[in-house]
């Protein structure tokens, strides 16, 4: 891979720059719950126990991820935002989006050639302070970067996001988990990881 596509390929990646401003404040629409209840049975063996997450598989873009079962389905302004979940005080979210790009195949060998498009993703939610060095990571064999930063709220206070970018042939995925404080990460780290892990392509 040769970097002349580089230029256009920022281009293509700014025009949706947008989901990166993964607030629960910004989702429209209401939670999705379940239906109502059936009288309460008995609890079934430990053995039994349902599972402590949910899985969503997306039959559209084969993505598929497992996140609390406690936490919400919401609603996003955009399509291409496959799943958005939060947790019942809006503490915590996941959200998954799958977007097209104009960029060659990324493997872990060329993957340093796509870092400046991502750091320029991030530098276009002017919310953001700092941008930090990422973590070249796999998830699920695909490719990828991991970045930790932390962002202002428009109350003045600080939220915190695990923002992972992912590549798969000539998409972009990103995964962004999400902490409101900002001082809530640390107690909420485990469960991101849990949701980072669960993910999968299919």
């Amino acid at each position: 891979m040769d970097r002349k596509w580089l230029l256009g390929g920022v281009a293509a990646f700014l025009a949706v720059a947008a989901v990166l401003a993964l607030v629960v404040g910004g989702l429209v629409g209401r939670s999705i719950v379940p239906s109502p209840a059936e009288p309460e049975a008995p609890p079934p063996p430990a053995a039994q126990q349902p599972p402590a997450t949910v899985r969503f598989t997306d039959t559209l873009t084969d993505v598929s991820i497992a996140y609390p079962r406690t936490w919400e389905r919401r609603i996003a302004r955009d399509q291409r935002v496959r799943i958005v979940a939060s947790s019942p005080d809006a503490s915590a979210a996941v959200s998954v989006s799958v977007r097209p790009t104009d960029l060659e195949t990324v493997t872990a060998a060329t993957l340093p050639i796509v870092r400046p498009l991502t750091d320029e993703l991030l530098r276009q939610d002017d919310r953001i302070r700092a941008i930090p060095e990422p973590v070249a990571v796999s998830v699920d064999g695909l490719p990828g970067y991991r970045y930790g930063y932390r962002y202002r709220r428009e109350d003045g206070g600080e939220g915190a996001h695990i923002h992972y970018f992912l590549f798969r042939g000539d998409q972009l995925i990103q995964i962004v988990l999400q902490a409101e404080p900002a001082a809530r990460l640390p107690a909420l780290r485990p469960t991101f990881e849990k949701i980072a892990r669960s993910f999968e392509v299919r």
